[in-house]
């Protein structure tokens, strides 16, 4: 039988973790917006002093932003485990997924202004 996971019912961590979501897929879709069509080699990485030095494809970002949903559910599995026991530990993995999130919002977002 399948249960409620404990993380769900407290409104602190599940509207983090739901906020989060929120985040990864408005990233994935202002990507899909604005790289789809790309065909040519994307700045990842541009350094001050040398430069572009990593160039990558739209897979590649698709793929930053897919560890960041592995990342996310990691933290969710997590934090619903930690819940019972240390529950400072649900909170502070639901605050860091948040803040985790926002900043690959950002990094998608620069390459997104770079390129």
């Amino acid at each position: 039988m399948l249960t409620v996971p404990n993380i769900i019912k407290n409104k602190y961590t599940s509207s983090l973790f739901a906020l989060s979501l929120v985040i990864l897929v408005s990233a994935f879709f202002i990507t899909q917006l604005n790289l789809f069509e790309s065909s040519n080699l994307l700045i990842i990485h541009l350094d001050v002093f040398t430069g572009a030095d990593f160039f990558g494809t739209y897979n590649d970002v698709l793929g930053i932003l897919g560890v960041a949903a592995i990342i996310w559910l990691i933290n969710l599995i997590l934090a619903n485990e930690f819940y019972l026991k240390e529950r400072f530990l649900s909170y502070l993995l639901s605050f860091s997924t948040l803040v985790f999130t926002v900043l690959i919002l950002l990094a998608v977002n620069v390459i997104i202004s770079i390129n």
